[in-house]
């Protein structure tokens, strides 16, 4: 007699057997007891392995729809930013100055620095956005002055 091969039965278990191969393997199961077991025991093999790797549950999942974001995002650098940059440059030159008068003669008095704007005042714009003026007035006289334009 011709028993079922393994590979049959697993392609028989699992639905992808061919019509031929499906009418096969009904018609030897019903006059051959041992591969009628052999079907049994695989398809009880494959279903307790479905249900260990879970299988046999349908998940559905639902995927969320997109969300537009209600803001926009400004690439431009914010005034906090900007503010920042004017403060660290003013402080990097206010520390060249201080090394530059470390270095000349013991004559000199007074130096004093002076910060300003370049126009009067728009309480319209912010600080940031303000043309600043850093004057430096060495004990000679001597003003040098330092634009900063955002």
């Amino acid at each position: 007699m011709n028993c079922i091969k393994d590979y049959i039965i697993q392609k028989y278990i699992d639905g992808e057997a061919s019509q031929s191969e499906i009418l096969f393997v009904e018609k030897h199961t019903i006059s051959c007891e041992k591969c009628a077991e052999k079907v049994n025991n695989q398809r009880r093999l494959a279903e307790s392995i479905k249900k260990g790797i879970n299988l046999l549950e349908i998940d559905t999942v639902e995927i969320p729809g997109f969300l537009n974001p209600s803001k926009t995002f400004n690439s431009k650098p914010s005034a906090n930013r900007k503010l920042f940059y004017i403060v660290a440059a003013a402080s990097i030159l206010i520390f060249l100055f201080v090394f530059r008068s470390k270095n000349e003669t013991a004559m000199q008095q007074e130096n004093s620095i002076e910060l300003g704007y370049t126009m009067d005042v728009n309480a319209n714009l912010p600080v940031s956005k303000l043309p600043m003026i850093i004057n430096m007035i060495d004990s000679k006289g001597n003003v040098t002055e330092y634009f900063i334009n955002q």
